[in-house]
Formats: structure tokens, sequence, C-alpha cells
């Protein structure tokens, strides 16, 4: 299997602020929720439904695209719904489409579900294996 490696690298800001910026320069800021944080961000958790929409919008844009279909608006509503009880995990997601232009429903119908099964690697990550490191004062450190 060839792999590719992409990094992100995310900063403390001070209080529950953090901020991402990626390879590109491109910055992404986060923030608890009210009543913790001060809402100078997103939510770790909204920034995930917005990854997962605009990793399966820009797909079916350049399905849709190939095809010359006429699109003059897309708009995704990402939902999660959650576990109360943490760790508060999401148990599904319903992604919304909201499409406006002179194109057929299959079409469409077709290049959502071809981004969600074969394309779209935010959706296919989110069954990913997740391992954590250390590196304190300079040095990688592990448990005992």
């Amino acid at each position: 299997m060839e792999t590719d490696q992409l990094i992100l690298n995310t900063k403390w800001q001070g209080d529950f602020v953090f901020s991402a910026v990626g390879q590109g320069g491109h910055s992404l800021t986060m923030d608890a929720h009210q009543g913790v944080g001060k809402e100078q961000g997103l939510l770790p958790m909204q920034a995930l439904l917005g990854s997962l929409a605009g990793c399966v919008g820009m797909d079916v844009i350049m399905i849709l695209r190939s095809k010359t279909e006429e699109i003059r608006s897309l708009e995704i509503i990402t939902e999660g719904i959650k576990r109360r009880n943490p760790p508060k995990e999401f148990l599904s997601f319903v992604v919304t489409f909201v499409v406006e232009g002179e194109i057929a429903a299959e079409q469409v119908l077709h290049a959502i579900e071809v981004s969600g099964e074969k394309y779209c690697p935010v959706a296919h990550s989110l069954k990913a294996d997740v391992r954590y490191r250390l590196v304190l004062n300079g040095e990688e450190a592990s448990a005992t």
C-alpha cells in the first residue's frame, strides 16, 4: 500500500483556544463550548463535520463538472448525533445537500454515493486507527 503524509500543526493559544495551521499556511481556530471557552473558534467536533462536508462537496462538484452539469449553488448541512456521556463521540451523521441548478437528481445522488463509497478520504478516515506519542521537553517519552 502506498502512503502519503499530511501534517497539521496545532498550537495552544491560551484558555481553550487552539490554532491549527496546515502545510499551505491556512489556519483553523478552535475553542471549547460556551461556558468553558470564549467562542473564538469552531468546536473540534464542528471542524470534523466541516471536514466531512468539504471533502464530499469537492468530490460532488468534481464529478458533476466532468458531466458538464450546471450547478448554480450547493449548500451542505452536516449533522452529527453525539453520545451524551464521555467520550461523546459521533454515533451517526446526516449530510444534506441543497442544490440549485439544471441537473437531474439521479446525477447528484450518484455523485454523492460515489464520493462516500469511493473517493472521500475524510469519510473513510473516520474508521482509522489513532495512536498517540509524547515529546516532553524535547525528548520522546513512553509509558512505563
